[in-house]
């Protein structure tokens, strides 16, 4: 793997094999007022937020119009009592709320543990405002005993006028 920097824009070209880490999210390509981004992690690096600048935010003021989770890997726990609490955070790791985006009660354990299974969030956050900061992915589980699971975030949402 090697860089190239070209000296007269100063722009760098990649070549090689190149790792990426999606848990930090990234915007997906869309047409219109809404917009996306896609969080994609395991269950053992869960995101949340940080002053490192490298998560992907939703702009203070938007609303958000919906959040969606998608099963890669069925999650499993020794308790079989897990659920996953995903949310939104500022940088500073203030909570805006905790499971504002998808609550225990959508991602249960029974849920998380299907395969292919698209859960779609029901939190406070959704269908509102994120209110006067800037928020970047929470994802908590109810207990600290995940065994396995790969899933992504999708959250749709609004810029304010």
């Amino acid at each position: 793997m090697g860089f190239e920097t070209d000296s007269k824009r100063s722009v760098q070209n990649h070549y090689g094999p190149r790792v990426v880490n999606n848990k930090f999210g990234g915007s997906l390509p869309s047409n219109g007022i809404v917009k996306s981004i896609m969080w994609d992690f395991a269950f053992d690096e869960l995101p949340v937020g940080s002053s490192s600048n490298l998560e992907a935010s939703i702009p203070a003021g938007s609303t958000i119009v919906s959040a969606k989770m998608y099963i890669d890997t069925a999650f499993t726990s020794t308790s079989t009592t897990t659920d996953l609490l995903i949310g939104l955070e500022q940088s500073g790791l203030t909570d805006i709320d905790a499971d504002g985006l998808i609550t225990a009660a959508n991602a249960t354990q029974a849920t998380i543990a299907v395969l292919n299974s698209v859960i779609t969030g029901t939190g406070d956050l959704v269908g509102t405002t994120i209110g006067a900061a800037a928020g970047e992915l929470l994802v908590a589980g109810s207990d600290t005993d995940l065994l396995t699971g790969q899933a992504r975030v999708v959250v749709e949402y609004v810029l304010s006028s």
